[in-house]
């Protein structure tokens, strides 16, 4: 499929950024179906992905300039708490403590990478494009579904051990249980192994480097193959290194 071309500017997120002959920017509308096709490979071995979200978000595209896009992820803005509700996230979280905590929500899904040999980073080069929504918006706070990409989530106790003794988020704003079959983290009392951080997905590690933090059960999604955590960055939390080197990737 050949690329498409670009404007210059985008009225939100501005010029693309450029790093190394690759680019990130907002999608066009004729840039979906090759996004689609990514998202198909990797979550559905082929399979259609398309759902009622895909609509009323922002689409990243990453990859090199006159290329095809190696990577994408799917953001939601809402603009009020309340709003919060209607997203893909509360389909599986009692999300309605964290809307009535107020401030726009920029929601994350869908990321997914197809790197070849010899590419930058594309989770990086897509963090700079959430970078640069973060500050084009004002938003409060990022949340989203982080998957382990296994419906076992019994085997997973140790990465449940560790989020639930460091990484739970606020009892105040966090989410209620809601779907049907989840894993709860009641029970997991131990300290955490040694080698639990390693079963923790990168953009769930990338998450909990800013400051993230998790529901305390995951959701075991049939429908994807996954087990997933609600995952939350609060802008304001953010560590001071870590906003600067965000600011700075913004910039491009």
């Amino acid at each position: 499929m050949p690329a498409v071309t670009a404007p210059a500017e985008d009225p939100l997120f501005g010029a693309p950024i450029r790093a190394g002959g690759w680019l990130v920017r907002l999608a066009l509308p004729d840039d979906m179906a090759a996004l689609l096709d990514l998202r198909a490979r990797a979550f559905r071995a082929g399979a259609e992905d398309r759902d009622s979200h895909d609509a009323d978000s922002l689409h990243l595209w990453v990859g090199p300039e006159g290329g095809a896009p190696r990577a994408t992820l799917r953001l939601r803005r809402h603009a009020a708490g309340p709003a919060l509700l209607a997203g893909y996230a509360a389909r599986h979280y009692d999300l309605r403590a964290l809307a009535a905590a107020g401030g726009e929500s920029l929601e994350l899904g869908r990321l997914c990478t197809d790197p070849r040999p010899g590419d930058a980073d594309p989770l990086r080069l897509l963090w700079a494009g959430v970078a640069r929504l973060v500050l084009a918006t004002g938003a409060a706070r990022l949340v989203g579904c982080t998957s382990f990409h296994t419906t076992d989530a019994a085997g997973l106790d140790p990465a449940w051990a560790l989020l639930a003794a460091r990484h739970l988020g606020p009892e105040a704003t966090r989410p209620g249980r809601k779907a049907p079959e989840i894993h709860s983290f009641d029970r997991l009392t131990a300290d955490p192994a040694p080698d639990a951080a390693a079963l923790l997905p990168p953009l769930l590690r990338a998450y909990l480097s800013l400051g993230g933090w998790v529901s305390d059960h995951a959701v075991i999604d049939r429908d994807l193959g996954t087990c997933h955590v609600f995952t939350c960055v609060e802008v304001a939390a953010l560590p001071p290194a870590r906003k600067r080197v965000l600011v700075q990737m913004a910039t491009g």
